[in-house]
C-alpha cells in the first residue's frame, strides 16, 4: 500500500474525504516533501499499547504532514514490528541503533538526523531528543507523554525548550503549568494511540475460525498486576533493560500478590455475567506480553465449571494490528491494562477500563474525554457495578456505539488542534485546512 492508497484509506478516521483530496491534490503533490522529521517513539515490543502510540503517531502525521519525509527511530529492534510498519507505510525509513555514552552506536544514525528538520519525541525517549539538539542543534517537540509531577531543574528546562509539548491527559498539563513551563504550545492531546488503526485481518481471521469466534459475539478480557513485573520479561521484549534488585522483586511480588485476587475478581463477574446472559465466549487476551502468565491462576481457574467452557486463552502474544482487528470484531473489551480499550475504541467497540492506582496518572484521559461512566477505580468498584454497566452496553448496543462515536469525535477535534501546531512548529503552512 502506497502513501497514496493509505491517505485515501484515512478518509473516515479524518472525518470525511474532502480534506484527504485537498492533500492529495495540488496543495500537496505526490512525491513531494518539503520537510524531514526524525521519530523517536516505540520502546518495547512486548506491549502493544507501546506499538499503537507508534503507529498512531503514524496515523496522524501521514493524515496532516503528508508533504513530510518521516524517520522513524524506535527503540524496538524486532523483525515483526518493522514489518509491520513497512507493511503500512513503505515510504517511512526505521533506522535501529543506541546512544551508547551520548554517542550513537550506528553512524546512519546520526546521518538521517542531521538531515531532519524537526525531531519529535514520544514516551521514554528523552535521551535521544536531548542528543539530537544539544549535539546537532535541532528543533524539537513531545507528543503523548504522562508528567508524573510539576518539572524542576533539567526537566524543566527539557520542556521549556520544547516547540510544543502535547500531552495525553490533563493531570499531566497541569503539573506543566504549576511549574511555569515556558514551551510556546502545550496542552492537552490524547494519547497517540487514538490514532492507530493497523489491521492484519488475515491473522485475525484465522485465528477466529479456529476458536470459533464470530463478529460482535465474543468477548476480550485483559488481565494486569498493579506493578508490571519486568524482571521475568525477556529483554528484547521490554524497554527497561536493568537487572531488579531481589529487594524490588520482593517488594513488587508483595504488592501484586496483596490485590491480585480482589482484583480480577471484578473481571471475572463481568465474564459469568455475559457468558450466562449471551451465552458467548469470552476471549482472555494480552496486552503486555506477560499476561498470558495470568490467564490460569486469575481469570480462568476460579470460574464455574459451565463458564470455563466458553472461555479461550490466548496462547501467544500479537502485534498491534491482530489485535486491533480482534478487538474491532469483540462486542466489548473489559481490561486493567490501560490501552487495549484505547484500541477498541478507534474500531467502535465499546471498552471499559478497570483503573489501578499503581498506573500513573494516564488512565485520567479516560475522564477527560468524556467516558468516565466506562472507567472503573478498581479499589472503589463493586463487581456488580461493571456487571450492570456491561450489560447495558449488550442489552443497548447501538446508544454504547453512539456514546464512544461522540466521545471520539471529541478526540479527533483535539487531533486536529495539535496537528496543527506541529504543522506550523515544523514550519508548514496551515492554510490548506483552514
Amino acid at each position: 500500500m502506497n502513501r497514496r492508497n493509505h491517505l485515501k484509506n484515512l478518509a473516515a478516521f479524518m472525518g470525511g474525504s474532502l480534506l484527504i483530496q485537498d492533500v492529495l491534490g495540488q496543495a500537496f503533490p505526490e512525491g513531494k516533501k518539503e520537510k524531514t522529521i526524525l521519530l523517536c517513539t516505540g520502546i518495547q515490543f512486548g506491549n502493544i499499547g507501546d506499538g499503537s502510540h507508534v503507529t498512531g503517531i503514524l496515523n496522524l502525521l501521514n493524515a496532516y504532514l503528508p508533504e513530510v519525509k518521516i524517520i522513524l527511530w524506535p527503540v524496538i529492534n524486532v523483525n515483526e514490528f518493522d514489518e509491520m510498519i513497512l507493511r503500512n507505510w513503505p515510504d517511512v525509513e526505521i533506522v535501529h541503533g543506541d546512544l551508547i555514552e551520548n554517542e550513537p552506536d550506528n553512524s546512519r544514525i546520526e546521518e538521517l538526523a542531521r538531515g531532519a528538520d524537526f525531531v519529535i519525541g514520544g514516551h521514554g525517549e528523552r535521551g535521544k531528543i536531548i542528543w539530537a539538539a544539544s549535539e546537532l542543534g535541532k528543533p524539537y517537540g513531545i507528543i503523548g507523554v504522562t508528567v508524573g509531577r510539576p518539572p524542576t531543574g533539567s526537566s524543566k528546562e527539557f520542556a521549556d525548550q520544547a516547540a510544543f509539548y502535547f500531552t495525553r491527559e490533563t493531570a499531566s498539563c497541569e503539573n506543566l503549568k504549576e511549574a511555569g513551563v515556558e514551551c510556546p504550545a502545550y496542552g492537552f492531546a490524547p494519547d497517540a494511540s487514538f490514532g492507530s488503526d493497523v489491521q492484519d485481518t488475515y491473522r485475525a481471521s484465522r485465528f477466529m475460525m479456529e476458536h470459533g469466534l464470530e463478529y460482535k459475539k465474543f468477548l476480550c478480557v485483559v488481565p494486569r498486576l498493579r506493578v508490571t513485573p519486568y524482571y521475568k520479561i525477556a529483554p528484547s521484549m521490554k524497554h527497561f533493560k536493568e537487572p531488579w534488585s531481589e529487594e524490588r522483586i520482593h517488594e513488587v511480588e508483595t504488592l501484586n500478590n496483596q490485590h491480585k485476587e480482589e482484583d480480577h475478581a471484578k473481571a471475572r463477574a463481568a465474564i459469568v455475567a455475559y457468558v450466562r446472559r449471551t451465552g458467548n465466549p469470552v476471549l482472555l487476551c494480552p496486552e503486555m506480553v506477560h499476561n498470558m502468565d495470568l490467564f490460569d491462576e486469575l481469570l480462568y481457574n476460579p470460574l464455574p465449571e459451565d463458564i470455563k467452557a466458553k472461555v479461550i486463552k490466548r496462547t501467544s502474544f500479537w502485534r498491534t494490528d491482530e489485535a486491533t482487528t480482534v478487538y474491532k470484531n469483540a462486542t466489548a473489551v473489559i481490561s486493567l491494562e490501560c490501552h487495549s480499550p484505547i484500541i477498541a475504541y478507534m474500531q467502535g467497540t465499546p471498552a471499559f477500563y478497570l483503573r489501578q492506582p499503581e498506573d500513573t496518572i494516564k488512565g485520567q484521559m479516560y475522564y477527560d474525554i468524556g467516558l468516565s461512566d466506562w472507567v472503573f477505580e478498581i479499589e472503589q468498584t463493586e463487581p456488580q457495578e461493571i456487571v450492570d454497566r456491561l450489560m447495558d452496553v449488550v442489552n443497548d448496543y447501538q446508544s454504547a456505539q453512539l456514546k464512544l462515536e461522540r466521545s471520539m469525535d471529541y478526540v479527533r477535534s483535539l487531533q486536529r488542534k495539535c496537528m496543527m501546531e506541529i504543522r506550523r512548529a515544523v514550519g508548514l503552512k496551515n492554510d490548506v485546512y483552514q
